[in-house]
């Protein structure tokens, strides 16, 4: 009787080569599927933080019982740039409650150029809503606007980039 010691355990080049070409496979359908996924994860948690900004934005007026500034800024201390370079919230003296870095990649977040939310929790700065567009800097991936609402809500929903 042949026992499991007795046997050769190993793999036969042509297993070898089987496996290695299933796996080289799989790969290539993958791989760009998961890029997609990526980078559509990637624009969700960029709408998400730019929600949960406006948030405290509308907070902190609140708060403060004072004008509060949302706009875009390339040095994290002034409004300036574009808000693909980032963005701070200041209040209304001047100084700088919170600041957000660049955003990463190729994604794109363009709009209007200062968002002022009064005592009242209301955007005063544009007076009518106003819209984000947020985009992935790459074709076949959805993009996101950002729709702030004149009360201050912001909501998130998908839209097709340029």
């Amino acid at each position: 009787m042949q026992t499991l010691m007795d046997r050769n355990a190993g793999f036969t080049l042509v297993e070898l080569m089987i496996t290695i070409a299933i796996a080289a496979i799989l790969v290539t359908v993958a791989v760009p599927g998961f890029q997609g996924f990526v980078l559509n994860n990637r624009m969700t948690g960029n709408a998400n933080d730019m929600i949960a900004t406006l948030g405290y934005v509308r907070s902190e007026a609140v708060k403060r019982a004072a004008d509060v500034t949302l706009c875009a800024s390339d040095d994290g201390a002034t409004c300036s740039g574009t808000w693909t370079d980032g963005w701070v919230v200041l209040d209304n003296a001047g100084n700088v409650l919170r600041a957000q870095e660049a955003l990463g990649g190729t994604t794109t977040l363009a709009g209007a150029g200062t968002i002022v939310f009064n005592a009242n929790g209301r955007m005063t700065t544009p007076a009518a809503a106003t819209t984000l567009a947020l985009c992935p800097g790459k074709a076949g991936i959805q993009g996101r606007q950002i729709a702030i609402e004149p009360s201050g809500r912001g909501r998130v929903v998908s839209a097709a980039c340029p």
